[in-house]
């Protein structure tokens, strides 16, 4: 049974111009951009890319644990065609700390994506 959700969005129609990865909406790319915080039982993440002008759009979800605090990465996708209905991807990793980053292979605009997750605790 869930007890509680927590939804937090990592890109809100969020324009990518950079052929290196991105963690934030301001276009961040640091070591520490990005983070937010998942210490839940699950976690689904939803994306989409609603406006595709280069020719693909890559994201990676990364993570990092309680005692390792290097960021390991847990889910990476190209996107080569808009998608229609947001896609789910479901995370099995107990995770301290979660970022979603995004790079296109060229600076053809606009290129809008968006990405999201929601944790739930369970009893």
């Amino acid at each position: 049974m869930i007890t509680s959700q927590t939804g937090r969005n990592f890109f809100t129609a969020c324009n990518v111009a950079s052929t290196g990865y991105v963690y934030t909406s301001a276009g961040a790319s640091g070591a520490s951009d990005g983070w937010i915080t998942s210490k839940s039982d699950y976690t689904i993440l939803a994306y989409c890319c609603a406006t595709l002008s280069a020719s693909s759009l890559t994201f990676r979800v990364e993570g990092r644990w309680t005692d390792y605090n290097r960021p390991v990465e847990i889910y990476v996708a190209s996107v080569n065609a808009i998608n229609d209905i947001d896609q789910v991807l479901t995370l099995t990793e107990k995770l301290k700390e979660i970022r979603v980053g995004v790079k296109v292979n060229n600076t053809a605009t606009p290129n809008i994506f968006y990405a999201g997750m929601l944790n739930s605790e369970m009893k």
